[in-house]
């Protein structure tokens, strides 16, 4: 069944997606002084006010002269752009920091480093979690044991609560829990109040897993970790010998197998990064999987959605005609409440006229069931460049990406990779329940939609349009 899709009179039609209200250049210095070399890996706050990433450039901050990657926030009311990778008396990191994540209100800032000089005593010489508070200034060590002894291997890739109390990576060391002994990646959760690090990627009852964890997404309250693994023994009956995507709960102890069919069906080829909604209940992730969905049959990438609560699978990654795509779709993330998920892509028939054969960002209204490009310039203009690595606020108004394009913005003439963030037309919420994805490819109709889109066409509800973005595999 396709993607229902609800329009009042006079409202603009599924294919015309509605144009983004304006773009943004963000890795920029205070000033507005362009990077002299490329920013990547954007992630935002629950608002939209702050974006942080990583970058080369050496024009962002006065005094930037480590020659190292380094980790950024600008504030996009204010324009002001402040490196995070310090120590807590200013000191440049010695060396590369990466991959950094923000709390809701933007005040908490996780990424890793192989910086040895962000706190004193770091002496491991392995890459390690920091936690930089922009309001004291403070860096903080993340990746230890709950007795404060370092990591004797190498930890990575961050995410953070809304609050900042919970961080959650994963690591190749084997002394931040007693008894680790699986010589894997494992994932991890770190209180910031209590100091207590606990291992995440188990079994139910508590066994290793018997493969390595990766880049793991954490709900609002800290509850519920999301994550994918080679491991075969997280759930019984995992028999498909490929990596899957896991949800973890910290308050019950148990681990869920989430990148499977509806019926149940273990995928048969891999699904990675996931990304998790405020409240836990949805997550999305991308697959090389071809039966996740009935009918998946365009052996590329694909975006999926799964609920917890109904335990339904969807295909994200179409056109708004429930299409499917002729490319690869990749690194979705996904809005507080579920509705709205962007993602990247190569492929060129999600929306009509795309002809620049590049990776383009798009959003898709799980309501509405419409896609949209997102990556564009104000005025329609399709990029001259990738895009890609997306990232959205709390309610899907703003999505700030990563693209090599000259054409985003005016005067954008340093021809590298920049930041940008798009503001994007989004409508109030229809239907504050359930996103109504689940229709468009297991044809069930679980909060009864259909019945409900005659009922909202009589009271007159007005719904939605958007816009789209993209980049290679992470």
């Amino acid at each position: 069944m396709l993607p229902v899709t609800l329009l009042l009179a006079g409202a603009t039609p599924a294919s015309a997606a509605l144009p983004v209200e304006e773009t943004t250049l963000v890795s920029a210095a205070t000033d507005g002084t362009q990077g002299n070399e490329g920013s990547y890996a954007p992630a935002i706050s629950a608002d939209g006010r702050y974006i942080t990433y990583i970058s080369n450039a050496s024009t962002l901050v006065v005094g930037d002269t480590n020659g190292a990657t380094d980790v950024f926030v600008t504030d996009t009311i204010t324009g002001t752009t402040t490196r995070i990778s310090t120590a807590s008396d200013g000191a440049q990191g010695d060396r590369p920091s990466y991959a950094p994540t923000i709390s809701a209100d933007g005040r908490y800032i996780t990424y890793y480093s192989a910086s040895e000089n962000l706190v004193s005593g770091d002496t491991n010489n392995r890459l390690d979690v920091f936690l930089f508070d922009t309001t004291t200034g403070t860096t903080t060590l993340v990746s230890t044991a709950t007795d404060g002894t370092q990591a004797n291997e190498s930890s990575f890739d961050s995410a953070i609560s809304a609050d900042g109390r919970y961080i959650t990576y994963y690591s190749a060391a084997q002394n931040l829990v007693a008894g680790d002994n699986n010589g894997a990646y494992d994932v991890f959760l770190f209180d910031a109040t209590s100091g207590t690090t606990t291992l995440v990627s188990t079994a139910t009852d508590g066994t290793q897993g018997d493969g390595s964890s990766y880049t793991p997404r954490i709900s609002a309250d800290g509850r519920y970790i999301a994550y994918y693994s080679n491991a075969t023994n997280l759930v019984a009956g995992d028999t498909n010998t490929s990596y899957d995507v896991f949800i973890f709960d910290t308050t019950t102890s148990t681990t869920t197998l989430v990148s499977t069919a509806t019926d149940g069906t273990q995928g048969d080829s891999s699904s990675y990064t996931p990304r998790i909604s405020a409240d836990g209940r949805y997550v999305t992730y991308y697959s090389y999987a071809s039966n996740l969905v009935a009918g998946d049959t365009n052996t590329s990438y694909d975006v999926f959605l799964f609920d917890t609560t109904s335990g339904t699978t969807t295909l994200v990654s179409t056109a708004t005609d429930g299409a499917q795509t002729d490319g690869g779709s990749y690194e979705s993330t996904i809005s507080a409440d579920g509705r709205y998920i962007t993602y990247y892509s190569d492929a060129t028939n999600i929306v009509a006229g795309d002809t620049n054969t590049s990776y383009d960002v798009f959003l898709f209204d799980t309501i509405t069931g419409i896609t949209a490009l997102v990556s564009t310039a104000a005025d329609g203009a399709q990029t001259d460049g990738g895009s890609f690595a997306p990232a959205i606020s709390a309610d899907g108004r703003y999505i700030t990406y990563g693209s090599d394009a000259s054409n985003l913005v005016a005067g954008d003439t340093n021809n590298i990779t920049d930041i940008f963030s798009a503001r994007v037309a989004v409508p109030a919420a229809i239907i504050p329940a359930a996103p109504a994805a689940a229709l468009a490819a297991t044809g069930s109709d679980p909060i009864g939609l259909l019945a409900g889109a005659a009922l909202l066409l009589a009271a007159g509800i007005l719904v939605m349009r958007a816009r789209r973005t993209g980049h290679p595999v992470s």
